[in-house]
């Protein structure tokens, strides 16, 4: 075939398979953006490519680029320009390409040629428009199929001729910036570009023109509007100078004006949020998912003394600084309690007013607040905070609590032992009074005026009741005035073994009395400086109350030596004993034993409050050791040397 127009190339050479190479990659890359059957075909007419689409639609089998069931039928004289042509596909492998009874398929294709430099056609493209056959009807389109997908992209698309000046925007650059399609910037499109973005556009187009393939990333230009305003376009250059349809740089661009804005918003925000949070004096750490601290600010380094700023930290875990940072503490974290961290971040719930107590004594109040974005776990903040005075009061608090309920327990019990003392103390009162006023009323009526004796014994039991009332007073008397210090001591020069067996000679009556068997086992020893008066009292009462508490055939054993620069004295019986739980008690005053007052025996509960407070007083100690039933052993210890009250202890007539 011929052709009136440029000359036709024989066979394609070295260059012409270049660019085939060079048109097959553009076309194949066109071919998976529009829907289309594209092709390319030899100046004699045979396809060299035939896009996917095309062989699927028509149901061919192509094991190899070299086969060629296509061709171009080309109309007498060639075809001169963009022009329309039709293809004839054979439908059989076997068929060769000069059987003219092949049955073949009829397309009608827009074809366009390609012109070397030499002005010889070197091969054509084309799309197919039509066909008459059912197995291409998935080919038929529009001629302006490509244009409109084009200008239907919200992509901007701009394509530069080879030496930089515009050629062609598509229907988003028009709409976008508001020019008409057929402007064309008399200063170049240049000038629609920022003063400050043009540095980086120059750059980008130097390196193309270079030969570099692609511009490195996309770059942020902004480009002036027919209003005036600028918008923000994320753009990528690709150098398609040597592609044989382009012949120029492609320009694909985005709007990201409105996504600029958000941005710059969100950073002003997070600016004034990160200003506000900074100097906040809560500890802030936000982590990741991956736990890489995101954000922390001054009060977080400060609380757990790292020695490194806020922005140092930034992007690193706790675990991969180490004890480098946190070597006091650890991760803050996870400090103190391990597992309790672990629950939280894996069920990952708000936790507020978390308590953490530092190794300095120092306690902190955490809180944990999970990051979910759109249903997607993204991280979480812990918000830390000093709270060492705070649990300090609490704990005085508490404890003021705990002691004032435990003084209201002591005033009730003491309000209950006050009201059993003055129960007590009535019938102790009462007692010797009617036996007093009920003798006197006797002896005033005249009995036992004629009989001497009968007057003395009634005398007698007035005189040993007022006794008893007189005791009693002087005992109430005696315990205000020790614990006023009111109380005047005559301090001499006491020989303990000559005061406990006087003591226990005086009480042998009532011991017989009760057939209980009272025995002493006294040592020789050293005086002591006291009161003898006063610790014979003390003695008085253990012996009263072990004679008291012991039942009739019972036992009392009276011991007294000296050891270890101490007088020992222990009274021990096997009465009815004390309950182990009120022992501390009955050196309270008017405190009675509750077995003492179920067995109804007298008593004020004075007697051992009044020793314990002489005993005090002379630097000594009184305990008792005892069980229900099981007999009770008071211990009373007196030093050998002088208290710390001025008095001389006398000579010490201890021989060794």
């Amino acid at each position: 075939m011929t052709a009136t127009g440029p000359k036709a190339a024989a066979s394609p050479g070295v260059d012409t398979m270049t660019e085939r190479d060079a048109v097959r990659h553009a076309l194949g890359a066109l071919s998976t953006l529009v829907p289309v059957g594209l092709f390319g075909a030899d100046a004699d007419g045979s396809c060299w490519y035939v896009n996917q689409r095309l062989i699927d639609a028509l149901g061919l089998e192509v094991h190899s680029r070299h086969e060629r069931p296509i061709r171009l039928d080309l109309p007498a004289g060639g075809i001169p320009a963009e022009g329309t042509s039709q293809l004839r596909v054979l439908t059989t492998r076997e068929a060769a390409d000069d059987d003219d009874d092949a049955p073949v398929v009829v397309l009608d294709a827009r074809v366009m040629p390609l012109v070397s430099r030499e002005g010889t056609v070197n091969s054509y493209i084309g799309i197919v428009v039509s066909g008459d056959e059912p197995s291409a009807m998935i080919l038929r389109t529009d001629e302006r199929l490509v244009d409109t997908l084009l200008d239907r992209s919200p992509e901007v698309i701009t394509v530069l001729n080879a030496d930089g000046t515009w050629r062609y925007s598509n229907a988003a650059a028009w709409r976008l910036l508001g020019y008409r399609a057929d402007f064309d910037p008399v200063d170049g499109i240049l000038s629609l570009v920022h003063p400050d973005d043009l540095r980086d556009v120059a750059r980008s187009l130097a390196r193309l023109r270079e030969g570099e393939t692609m511009a490195e990333g996309p770059i942020e230009v902004r480009v002036r509007g027919a209003d005036g305003t600028w918008h923000y376009l994320d753009s990528t250059v690709e150098n398609l100078v040597g592609d044989p349809v382009v012949h120029g740089y492609l320009i694909i661009s985005q709007d990201v004006t409105e996504q600029r804005k958000a941005r710059l918003a969100l950073l002003d925000a997070n600016e004034r949020l990160s200003t506000l949070v900074s100097s906040l004096h809560l500890a802030v750490l936000v982590e990741g998912d991956d736990r890489e601290i995101v954000f922390t600010n001054d009060a977080f380094v400060n609380l757990f003394e790292v020695p490194a700023s806020p922005d140092q930290l930034t992007g690193r875990t706790i675990a991969q600084m180490g004890p480098e940072f946190f070597r006091r503490f650890g991760d803050p974290t996870w400090t103190t309690d391990p597992e309790r961290t672990a629950e939280i971040l894996q069920k990952r719930r708000p936790i507020v007013g978390d308590r953490l107590s530092l190794p300095d004594n120092r306690v902190l109040e955490r809180d944990y607040l999970p990051i979910v974005v759109n249903g997607e776990y993204r991280g979480h903040v812990w918000l830390f905070r000093d709270v060492s005075g705070q649990a300090q009061a609490e704990t005085e608090w508490e404890s003021l609590v705990s002691r004032q309920r435990h003084e209201n327990e002591r005033l009730l019990e003491l309000d209950q032992v006050k009201a059993a003392f003055l129960a007590e103390i009535s019938h102790e009162l009462r007692t010797p009074l009617t036996s007093i006023l009920s003798f006197a009323e006797l002896l005033t009526d005249g009995l036992g005026r004629d009989d001497p004796a009968e007057q003395v014994e009634f005398l007698e039991i007035i005189q040993r009741n007022a006794d008893r009332l007189l005791r009693l007073v002087d005992d109430l008397l005696l315990l205000d005035r020790i614990e006023t210090g009111a109380m005047p001591f005559e301090w001499g020069v006491v020989d303990v073994p000559s005061l406990v067996s006087s003591c226990v000679s005086s009480f042998a009556p009532a011991a017989e009395a009760k057939s209980i068997s009272l025995e002493s086992e006294i040592g020789e020893g050293p005086t002591i400086p006291g009161d003898q008066g006063r610790l014979a009292q003390v003695i008085d009462v253990l012996l009263s109350n072990a004679i008291k508490f012991t039942q009739n055939g019972g036992r009392v054993l009276v011991s007294a030596s000296p050891r270890d620069r101490l007088w020992r004295l222990e009274v021990i019986d096997n009465g009815i004993g004390v309950p182990t739980k009120e022992q501390d008690s009955l050196f309270e005053r008017f405190y009675r034993a509750s077995n003492a007052r179920a067995s109804r025996i007298p008593g004020s509960g004075l007697g051992l409050p009044v020793a314990r407070a002489i005993t005090d007083l002379h630097g000594g100690t009184i305990t008792l050791r005892s069980a229900q039933n099981g007999g009770t052993t008071a211990s009373v210890t007196l030093p050998i040397e002088s208290p710390d009250n001025g008095v001389d202890a006398g000579p010490d007539t201890h021989d060794g």
